[in-house]
């Protein structure tokens, strides 16, 4: 019994190690600088950045629009004058005029237009400011995903590729044994169709990889040679309803609310269209004119002018109806993102604690068909076990592998997911990361 718990020790962790060597080398890409690379290389990323920048500009147009306007105005002008002989004093002839005038004015009454077009252009910000912070946390988790994947990949590859030198072994074993005539044609042939099948496993798990790792590199920029394993995951409530309650913290969500402010706020802004402006406003200037009789003046005034807009021909209803249904809109936008992060957040927290819950069932099964296949191997050894029954015996303990491989990626992959949904991503990766892998 004693002799037989080694033997499984020994199998296991040679498996294990197989199993982890591409994913586990000590120099390789860790996640850290896959996500740095990731941050550095998506263009979408960038442009929401510029988006934030150009609301930052909006913003500062919204606040100077109504302030002090200065303005200097200067004019050149030549006047023919013909008057009837009948004039008692006649003013015939032609002038030259020349002035120069300071003109200021300042809007001392908008009607509130001023303040709700800096709040909504303040909200317009914000808005941006959190659709970035989403398209960040969208390339994280894309990030964390193709990583994973090519980890999973990779393991699959290895994983078929010890199992098809397990069968070629069998394969030699098994031709030896035809030709002592110890198993029949219809044996050897088994093993043959299983190694073909092998074979072409290693080649669908080649691909596969192929194409994982050029999704990678379309993610980051970088190629996938050596990927170090994720070791620590982060840490996540057990309660579903603390999960579902942040949620709301989504940065989808916190835009489309901010872009409900912001459409509210240029509704109230366009129904005072047609409202009154009070304008403080000067002017200083100096008129010469040139003629038979010279004349110059200076003149000065400062004054208060009302501007109330009279008729628009419906261009103000059609800028109302356009801006409530503006807000409409963003109500819905709220409500659909409000039920699909619900919807989205309890199905990966299902998918996640199946995985968790599958951990021990699935050890179990593996250390099961690991001593399965060892006294297998023994029986047919001394001729109690057909070849069916070896191969098949392998293949349980290959499936029951592979399927843990998958799931824990897999749960990797869904603790990343609920904390992107749960608008916690962002905080989990910092603006800093490490040196950048070099790839050649």
């Amino acid at each position: 019994m004693q002799w037989l718990k080694k033997k499984m020790c020994k199998f296991h962790s040679l498996m294990y190690v197989s199993v982890l060597f591409m994913s586990g080398a000590v120099n390789g890409m860790t996640l850290d600088q896959a996500l740095s690379a990731s941050l550095k290389h998506e263009s979408q990323l960038e442009l929401s950045r510029l988006s934030v920048n150009q609301s930052s500009a909006m913003l500062e147009q919204a606040k100077q629009r109504d302030g002090l306007k200065v303005n200097l105005v200067g004019q050149l002008d030549y006047e023919k004058i013909e008057t009837p002989t009948t004039v008692l004093f006649p003013t015939e002839g032609n002038r030259h005029g020349r002035s120069l005038q300071l003109q200021m004015d300042y809007p001392i009454y908008t009607s509130g237009r001023h303040r709700l077009g800096v709040d909504a252009a303040k909200s317009q910000l914000s808005a941006q400011t959190h659709a970035f912070s989403d398209r960040r946390s969208e390339t994280i988790l894309n990030t964390v995903m193709v990583y994973t994947d090519v980890l999973k990949k990779q393991s699959i590859l290895a994983l078929r590729k010890k199992t098809l030198s397990n069968l070629q072994r069998s394969l030699y074993e098994s031709q030896r044994r035809f030709d002592v005539g110890m198993i029949t044609r219809a044996d050897l042939a088994q093993v043959l169709a299983q190694v073909a099948q092998g074979q072409a496993d290693v080649t669908q798990a080649q691909s596969s990889l192929s194409i994982s790792e050029a999704q990678f590199y379309q993610v980051t920029g970088v190629r996938a040679d050596q990927l170090v394993a994720i070791t620590q995951i982060p840490n996540l409530s057990n309660d579903l309803e603390d999960i579902l309650s942040k949620t709301k913290n989504h940065p989808a969500l916190i835009q489309a609310k901010y872009q409900k402010q912001a459409a509210e706020q240029q509704f109230a802004l366009t129904k005072r269209e047609l409202w009154p402006t009070v304008m403080l406003t000067s002017r200083a200037g100096k008129q010469e004119e040139a003629s038979y009789i010279g004349s110059e003046s200076n003149n000065y005034m400062v004054g208060v002018q009302l501007n109330v807009p009279l008729y628009d021909d419906g261009l103000n209803r059609a800028n109302i109806r356009k801006a409530r249904t503006d807000v409409d809109l963003a109500n819905q936008k709220i409500r659909s993102l409000e039920l699909d992060l619900n919807q989205r957040a309890q199905t990966t927290y299902a998918q996640l604690l199946s995985i968790r819950q599958n951990k021990n069932a699935l050890k179990n099964a593996i250390d099961a068909a690991e001593i399965a296949l060892l006294y297998t191997r023994k029986e047919f050894e001394i001729g109690t076990k057909t070849t069916f029954d070896l191969l098949n015996t392998e293949q349980k303990l290959l499936d029951v592998q592979t399927q843990k491989i998958v799931n824990e990626q897999d749960e990797i992959v869904f603790v990343y997911q609920l904390l992107d949904q749960m608008g916690e991503l962002n905080h989990l990766v910092s603006n800093q990361y490490p040196e950048q892998v070099n790839q050649q």
